[in-house]
């Protein structure tokens, strides 16, 4: 697994606040780095089907948060299809009520608050670089004084 690959891994686990010390009702890590590493691919693949620019990879990403909020749209999703799956409400007869794996309509609303985040986030980006890729033609713009792979250097 690549450098960045691992530092977007840390990244979106911090992100998401998934540690084993914070998470009282999952023993360890609620996604593992391979899911996260798959919603981070996936994130990648959506922006470049979107996008009429040369595909991007995980390390030529243009942008780490743009990238984070994709990963854990993507991964909140996948979430929620496992807590649907597993969802199970049961009572003891005497008025106890539980309820396992009872998150999946909680992950879907905020997979729905992502989904258009990232897509007008994902959209802005392309028009960006769009604009910055025309620098060379001779148009003027703030753009070219951003430096958009700082991210990948700390």
């Amino acid at each position: 697994m690549s450098t960045v690959m691992n530092k977007l891994i840390q990244v979106i686990r911090a992100y998401l606040k998934d540690f084993p010390e914070l998470n009282r009702l999952v023993a360890g890590h609620e996604f593992s780095d391979a899911t996260i590493s798959l919603a981070i691919m996936d994130a990648v693949d959506d922006f470049n089907v979107d996008s009429p620019l040369a595909p991007c990879s995980v390390e030529s990403f243009p942008g780490v948060s743009l990238l984070r909020l994709g990963a854990t749209k993507f991964l909140l999703e996948s979430a929620s299809f496992l807590q649907t799956r597993n969802h199970l409400t049961y009572s003891d007869g005497q008025g106890v009520q539980v309820n396992s794996s009872d998150r999946g309509p909680v992950y879907l609303n905020i997979v729905q608050k992502l989904s258009q985040e990232w897509e007008v986030k994902k959209q802005r980006m392309i028009v960006k670089l769009n604009i910055k890729g025309m620098m060379g033609s001779g148009v003027y713009s703030d753009f070219a004084q951003l430096d958009e792979d700082s991210w990948r250097n700390s």
